[in-house]
């Protein structure tokens, strides 16, 4: 499987998008840290909703289609407007609508996307926009 290469093509994407920008925005990737950083972040969730497909002959196993969403969850500053959360949003937009790159090896291409969606109840700190896509990839020879 090659969930690594598919992971790697995702998350890299996602951190250039917002380490471009003129006051870079911290990124968090699935299960690298359990304490959030300051306020303004975005977390980055990738997770599979199919890995083969069959083949069709006889005595044929399975072959390598992993299918799966991309959530980013951006959080800023509580009762400070949706300016800052709709921009960080828009930002994983650019992201997720430029990740196919039809030269590498390793090609993620992302379906429709979903949000940016407010998340705004609750008493923290802070406020949240999440938006998702699904992406189908393939890996190489």
């Amino acid at each position: 499987m090659s969930f690594a290469a598919v992971r790697s093509v995702i998350e890299s994407k996602v951190w250039n998008q917002y380490q471009g920008l003129s006051t870079p925005i911290e990124v968090v990737f699935d299960n690298v840290q359990e304490v959030p950083p300051a306020l303004p972040y975005v977390i980055c969730l990738i997770s599979y909703t199919s890995t083969t497909e069959p083949v069709i002959c006889p005595g044929g196993g399975a072959v390598e289609r992993l299918l799966g969403n991309l959530q980013l969850s951006c959080y800023a500053p509580r009762a400070q407007g949706m300016k800052a959360l709709e921009n960080m949003g828009a930002e994983g937009m650019k992201a997720m609508n430029t990740m196919f790159d039809a030269n590498a090896k390793t090609r993620v291409k992302c379906g429709r996307i979903n949000g940016p969606s407010p998340v705004l109840t609750g008493s923290e700190p802070y406020a949240l926009v999440t938006l998702s896509c699904t992406f189908d990839a393939s890996v190489g020879l």
